[in-house]
């Protein structure tokens, strides 16, 4: 067991939704946070409450430099880091067939390659604690596709593949690799993404997606916060939250060339649905 009371964690999406939920649970634990967001409205009214263990900055994941500095300033600041959760993401939703080389790589550079930016500068760290924790957050969607989600897919089936890859060769050390997969949880990342196409095919745009989104997301970010602490606390090397992620990844263990022929025809007619109402 990882007890929280005193470590210092890094978190990085920090502003906002599981981030922001995050850091508030990690501080009611005793935990020292350092906070990283491009938005720091949030950030900087919490610091008012938490002014010695809660450190802010304002941090691009995707810049592998930035992220170097960060970390070199976390353990200036605190004196180490023991737990990091890659936890900064956006969203795209884009036919295949008409999705701009540019939208796809905004996306990756978020939430792939910020995911490795963050292990890179905060490993060295880490490895020199007597028992610490990376934390990647991965999705629903890191277990299984759907249409135009092939950017948002291919990023956070690579975080799953890259996470459990790194577990293994950190089997003998001190770090613990948590990979996480929320299903729908009532965040932003919709609101602030790129959406173009739906799951029929129709077209879309952000306003619409984040509207249908928030009428089907079945987690707040509070409770996925407590189920992500959980499994850092016991090292868990696989957490799914919600019960849309647990019964869905079921069903593709179960049926894994065709589960699309059930999830996809009850999405379309899901979403038609709602938008009738």
């Amino acid at each position: 067991m990882l007890e929280v009371n005193g470590k210092v964690i890094a978190i990085t999406g920090a502003g906002s939704g599981i981030g922001l939920a995050l850091t508030k649970l990690c501080l009611h634990h005793g935990a020292r946070v350092a906070a990283s967001d491009r938005n720091m409205s949030s950030l900087t009214a919490l610091g008012v409450e938490y002014p010695d263990v809660l450190h802010c900055a304002t941090v691009d994941v995707s810049d592998s430099q930035a992220m170097t500095q960060w970390a070199k300033d976390v353990v200036a600041h605190f004196g180490q880091c023991d737990v990091l959760v890659n936890n900064a993401g956006v969203s795209l939703s884009s036919n295949i067939q008409t999705m701009k080389r540019a939208d796809l790589a905004w996306l990756m550079d978020i939430n792939f390659w910020g995911v490795v930016n963050g292990v890179e500068a905060f490993l060295p760290h880490l490895i020199e604690r007597p028992a610490a924790c990376v934390v990647n957050i991965s999705s629903l969607f890191g277990l299984m596709a759907v249409p135009s989600q092939s950017a948002y897919n291919a990023a956070k089936f690579a975080v799953r593949g890259y996470s459990e890859s790194m577990r293994q060769d950190l089997r003998d050390t001190n770090v613990k690799v948590v990979t996480v997969h929320p299903g729908g949880v009532k965040t932003n990342i919709v609101r602030n993404g790129k959406h173009f196409d739906s799951l029929d095919g129709s077209a879309t745009n952000t306003e619409e997606t984040a509207a249908m989104f928030a009428r089907v997301a079945s987690t707040t970010p509070e409770r996925a916060a407590e189920i992500i602490l959980k499994g850092i606390k016991k090292g868990k090397p696989r957490v799914l939250i919600g019960r849309d992620a647990i019964f869905l990844d079921i069903l593709q263990r179960l049926l894994p060339g065709v589960y699309d022929r059930i999830t996809v025809p009850a999405s379309v007619k899901g979403r038609r649905r709602l938008a009738s109402q």
